[in-house]
C-alpha cells in the first residue's frame, strides 16, 4: 500500500524506502517534474472532460438523464474501488512503472470510447479509464518528494495545484472541443493527450524501485468487494433500481465492510487496526474530505444538464461556466492557508461548511426561480457567483482535510490513508447517484439541499468534542 510521504514513520515528507536501498536510476529534471504534475492534470481532466457535452451524448443515445450520468459516475467508481490496490502496486512494482501503465491502459481506453456504438459500451470504457486513473493519486503522491526531496512540502502542494489546474480544465476543454468535433472529438483529444504524456514519462522520469511490502491479499479484495458494492448500491438508488435488489447490494456491502474489519482486527501489522479509524482528527477529516467531493459531485453532474436544457446554450458555454468552480478552486491556495492561519483549522472548517450549507440553496432557489431562458444571461451570472463561492469553500475544505488527515495518528498507517482517499472518490460516486436519483424531479432545490445536508452533517462532527492542538 502507499502511504503518505513522512519522516520515515508515514508521515508527510519521508521519501520511500526500498528494499535494496536503491534510490532512483537516475537525477530527474524539470521535464520530469512537468510530465509527473501533467499526469496528474490528466487523471483529472480525465474525470470532467465530458461533462461539458453530456446533453449531447444523451441525445445521440437517446438515453434518460439518470442513464447518461452513469458514464461520469463510473470513471469515479473504478477510482475508488482500485485505489487501494493500485497503492501496493505502486510500492511492489516501483511507482513509475505502474503510473506508466496507467497512462498506457488511459490512452487506449480513451481512443476506443471514440468509437463507442452505445452508451453501454462508453461506460464501461470509463471504468476503465477510472482503473487507469487509479494509478495516479499513490504513483504521482509517492514519486514526487521521491524524486525531489528538497522540495519537500512544495513538491506535494504542486501536486495539490495540478488537481486544481485539472478540475478548472476539464468541462472548458472538454466544451470548446466538443463545439468543434462533436463529444467523441472529446475522447480522441484526451487519448492523444495521454499518450503524449505516457512517453514524456517514459523518457524524463527515473525508474524507482520497488520493495517488499506486506499485504494482506483476502483483506485486501474484501475491503475493495465493500468499496465496490457500496458504491454500486448507491447507484443503484440513482438508477431507481427495485428497492430489493438495492437493499441485498447495500446489505452485502455492510457485510463485506465487517469482515474486512474482523480480519483486519486479527492481521493489524498487515492491515490496521480497527479502533484507528475512530480516531476523531482522522475521522473529521475523512468525513470532511468525502463531503467536499460529494457536493462537487452534485455539481459537476447536474449544471450542464441543467444549463443545457434549461438555458438552452451549448457545450462551449456550459463549460465556460461551469469552469468558475474549478476555476475558484485552482486559484484560492493563498487565500484558504489566510483563513486558517488567522481562525485556526477548527473555525476556518467550520466557515467553510457554513458557507456549503448556505450557498448551494441559495443557488437551487436561483435556478428554480430566477430568470428563464430569456434572461439567461442575468441567470448565468448568478450561477457563476454561486460556483466562484463554492469553489473556494471545496478548495478549503480540501486542504483543511488534507492538513488534518497528515497530522492524524492514523493517517500514518498506509491502508488508512489509501481508505482516506478513497473515501473522497466514494463521496464524488455518491454525488453523481444523488443527481441521478433527484435531477429528474424538476427541482434543482430540492437537489442542493443534499448538498447542504451533508455540510450540515460534516460540521456536526467537527463541531463535536471542541478544537484539537495541532501537532
Amino acid at each position: 500500500m502507499s502511504r503518505p510521504p513522512g519522516r520515515g514513520d508515514g508521515a508527510p515528507g519521508d521519501p520511500p524506502d526500498d528494499a535494496d536501498g536503491r534510490g532512483p536510476s537516475r537525477v530527474p529534471g524539470r521535464a520530469a517534474y512537468l510530465a509527473l504534475l501533467g499526469t496528474t492534470t490528466a487523471g483529472t481532466v480525465g474525470g470532467t472532460i465530458i461533462n461539458a457535452p453530456l446533453d449531447w451524448i444523451k441525445e445521440d443515445f437517446g438515453a434518460s438523464d439518470s442513464r447518461v450520468v452513469l458514464s461520469i459516475a463510473a470513471y469515479t467508481v473504478a477510482m475508488a474501488v482500485f485505489v487501494p490496490l493500485a497503492g501496493w502496486l505502486c510500492d511492489r512494482l516501483g511507482a513509475i512503472r505502474v503510473v506508466a501503465l496507467g497512462l498506457g491502459l488511459l490512452s487506449v481506453a480513451q481512443l476506443a470510447a471514440v468509437f463507442s456504438t452505445s452508451l453501454e459500451m462508453l461506460i464501461v470504457l470509463r471504468a476503465v479509464q477510472g482503473i487507469a486513473c487509479a494509478t495516479f493519486p499513490p504513483g504521482v503522491q509517492r514519486s514526487l518528494p521521491a524524486l525531489w526531496p528538497a522540495k519537500g512540502a512544495s513538491a506535494l502542494a504542486a501536486w495539490a495545484a495540478a488537481i486544481g489546474v485539472g478540475q478548472a480544465m476539464g468541462p472548458p476543454v472538454g466544451g470548446l472541443v466538443a463545439q468543434f468535433f462533436g463529444w467523441r472529438g472529446v475522447f480522441g483529444f484526451a487519448g492523444v493527450f495521454s499518450a503524449i504524456l505516457l512517453v514524456a514519462v517514459l523518457v524524463t522520469v527515473p525508474h524507482i524501485p520497488g520493495r517488499k511490502v506486506p499485504i494482506h491479499a483476502p483483506g485486501v479484495v474484501v475491503l475493495m468487494l465493500s468499496i465496490g458494492l457500496f458504491v454500486v448500491a448507491a447507484t443503484m438508488v440513482g438508477q431507481r433500481v427495485a428497492w430489493g435488489p438495492d437493499v441485498v447490494v447495500g446489505l452485502a456491502a455492510l457485510v463485506s465492510g465487517v469482515v474486512f474489519l474482523v480480519i483486519a482486527a486479527k492481521r493489524p501489522d498487515r492491515l490496521l487496526p480497527p479502533r484507528s479509524l475512530l480516531e476523531r482528527r482522522y475521522a473529521r477529516a475523512t468525513a470532511m474530505a468525502a463531503t467536499m467531493m460529494f457536493i462537487m459531485g452534485i455539481v459537476l453532474s447536474s449544471l450542464p444538464l441543467w444549463i443545457a436544457q434549461e438555458l438552452r446554450l451549448g457545450p462551449g458555454p456550459v463549460g465556460v461556466i461551469v469552469f468558475a468552480m474549478a476555476a475558484a478552486m485552482a486559484t484560492s491556495s493563498r487565500l484558504t492557508s489566510a483563513l486558517r492561519t488567522r481562525l485556526g483549522g477548527w473555525k476556518a472548517s467550520i466557515t467553510v461548511l457554513s458557507a456549503l450549507i448556505a450557498v448551494p440553496l441559495l443557488l437551487g432557489a436561483w435556478m428554480d426561480w430566477g430568470p428563464d431562458a430569456a434572461l439567461a444571461g442575468v441567470q448565468s451570472v448568478g450561477i457563476i457567483v454561486a460556483l466562484l463561492l463554492m469553489g473556494v469553500a471545496i478548495n478549503a475544505g480540501q486542504s483543511l482535510s488534507a492538513f488534518s488527515v497528515s497530522l492524524s495518528q492514523t493517517g500514518k498507517n498506509s491502508l488508512a490513508f489509501g481508505m482516506h482517499n478513497t473515501a473522497r472518490f466514494m463521496g464524488l460516486a455518491t454525488g453523481f447517484a444523488w443527481t441521478a436519483l433527484f435531477y429528474p424531479l424538476g427541482s434543482m432545490m430540492l437537489l442542493f439541499a443534499g448538498a447542504a445536508v451533508a455540510a450540515a452533517a460534516s460540521m456536526s462532527l467537527v463541531m463535536s468534542g471542541g478544537p484539537l492542538a495541532d501537532r
